[in-house]
């Protein structure tokens, strides 16, 4: 009779930075009233002053799922709203777009309006699409809103946050401890292995202290401490397609009329992307060292953003790219502890957030770990590949002619799953969407448009509504985003009722 195998009871977290506490946090609610326990291994973050989260609409669910309160998260993290992001200078010539955190027109006659708008363009519309975005028109200027149930009967609107870094990490511990979490604050950590099978036995910190587990998550950022460090599980990188390898950031004083949104500019040779909190305005600029130096990198960005550095500007390596696998014998990696990724499109609280709920999903009901961890790696590498080939849309589609460093990456072959999303969108107009994507076919829209891709047809059936009928309907839509604005409230008088930090 075989020996039954006990479900781990004990998950040991190593890290400093959000990705650690979000993983205390989200495996004890999960988890903790089937016996599992957390204790997170401390180690000094890898944040700096500057930094800013900036969070896609899932984490407001994820929030919700978790028990905290909104305007307390905005209030301790001193956080501010995300409607989308501004892109500039990407495609030549071309003005500004902006992609909205939600839908993009109303379906007519149960066809999607992107296929209307395509028709519409051809016969000479000069209304732009992100026009028919209530989030993109609330964004420009300075608005702010949340879902009710009247806006939902037009579409779909989300939004994201901008967060303190350094303060949302000291909420989601506050929560974790107050959840149950242990903590065992530490300078250096070894993994000793097991010999006979390779999982880790234990955590052997700088005192000496050692820290036994059933489940180790590897929550160190690009460090990758466990899973890359004492696994050796390889790290193929993404340079190919991200090949800026630095990013200098630092924190600009408050914009005055405080954005609802991430700016991102393409510059020479990299990408300046704004961020605002209450206080400040976080500026990161990536880039390659081959074509800029770091001292010119700083003059670019605080040239262009208009904003000098508040107690100096770092400069980190960027090395995008993935970890052959996710989930080796007893050590889960999240975050960027499995993926690195270039900061456009603000994935990283994201990518943190899918690993944790694919591993709450397969979680072990026994010791036999190699099943769950099989089928958790193919889901996270579909994941983190598909949200790879969004962000590839913003380098690749760029329209910066006789700039080497545009020319380089317009040129350089995308995976063959986007060439065939591209290939049938210039068909069409139709977004294909598969299984694990992020973003939504709406976001795929206002990327492909506002880069300047736009489609040879439409779908047929849009035909068979007459085009009166459409353009009455493209006129109430516009109507009702224009009234609606009208009626909102600013951002900063929003978070000023409901959010706004206590400064000191």
């Amino acid at each position: 009779m075989t020996e039954a195998v006990s479900a781990p009871r004990k998950v040991v977290v190593v890290g400093g930075d959000a990705a650690a506490w979000l993983s205390a946090n989200m495996i004890l609610a999960a988890l903790a009233p089937a016996g599992v326990t957390v204790e997170v291994v401390e180690l000094p973050g890898q944040l700096r002053p500057a930094d800013v989260y900036a969070a896609l609409p899932p984490l407001e669910a994820l929030h919700r799922l978790l028990g905290f309160d909104e305007n307390e998260v905005l209030r301790s993290a001193k956080g501010t709203f995300s409607l989308g992001q501004s892109f500039a200078n990407f495609s030549g010539t071309r003005p500004p777009f902006f992609h909205p955190y939600g839908s993009v027109g109303r379906d007519i006659g149960g066809l999607s309006f992107a296929q209307f708008w395509v028709k519409a363009r051809q016969a000479g519309l000069k209304a732009e699409f992100e026009d028919f975005s209530l989030n993109a028109a609330a964004a420009k200027q300075g608005r702010f809103f949340t879902p009710t149930a009247s806006l939902s009967a037009f579409g779909r609107f989300d939004y994201g946050y901008h967060l303190g870094a350094i303060a949302y990490v000291q909420f989601l511990k506050a929560k974790g401890l107050k959840r149950g979490a242990t903590v065992c604050p530490a300078r250096h950590v070894d993994a000793r292995l097991d010999p006979h099978n390779g999982h880790i036995r234990s955590l052997v910190l700088g005192d000496g202290t050692e820290i036994g587990g059933d489940l180790f998550i590897d929550a160190t950022g690009n460090e990758s401490l466990l899973l890359g460090r004492a696994l050796d599980t390889p790290f193929e990188s993404w340079a190919t397609w991200f090949p800026n390898d630095r990013a200098l950031t630092f924190a600009g004083e408050p914009l005055k009329a405080l954005p609802v949104y991430a700016q991102v500019r393409a510059l020479a040779a990299g990408v300046l992307h704004l961020a605002p909190v209450q206080d400040a305005t976080s500026v990161t600029h990536v880039y390659h060292s081959d074509h800029i130096k770091d001292e010119v990198a700083l003059e670019n960005a605080v040239a262009i953003s208009g904003l000098r550095p508040r107690g100096g500007a770092t400069v980190s390596p960027l090395n995008p790219g993935i970890r052959s696998a996710a989930w080796v014998g007893n050590c889960i990696g999240v975050g960027e502890a499995a993926c690195v990724f270039n900061p456009i499109d603000n994935p990283g609280l994201h990518v943190v957030h899918l690993g944790l709920v694919h591993l709450l999903n397969l979680f072990p009901v026994d010791g036999r770990l190699d099943l769950d961890a099989t089928e958790y790696n193919r889901i996270t590498r579909t994941s983190y590949e598909r949200l790879r080939n969004f962000q590839l849309c913003h380098s690749q589609l760029n329209r910066n002619f006789g700039l080497p460093y545009w020319d380089y990456l317009r040129e350089t072959p995308v995976p063959d799953e986007l060439a065939v999303k591209y290939a049938l969108f210039k068909a069409r107009g139709a977004v294909a969407l598969y299984d694990e994507e992020t973003f939504q076919a709406d976001d795929w829209l206002s990327v492909f448009i506002g880069h300047g891709l736009l489609p040879d047809s439409y779908d047929p059936l849009v035909d068979q509504t007459p085009d009166d009928e459409a353009i009455g309907q493209f006129q109430a839509m516009l109507r009702y985003i224009r009234e609606e604005v009208d009626d909102m409230s600013s951002h900063a008088a929003y978070l000023e009722l409901h959010a706004s930090a206590e400064f000191s």
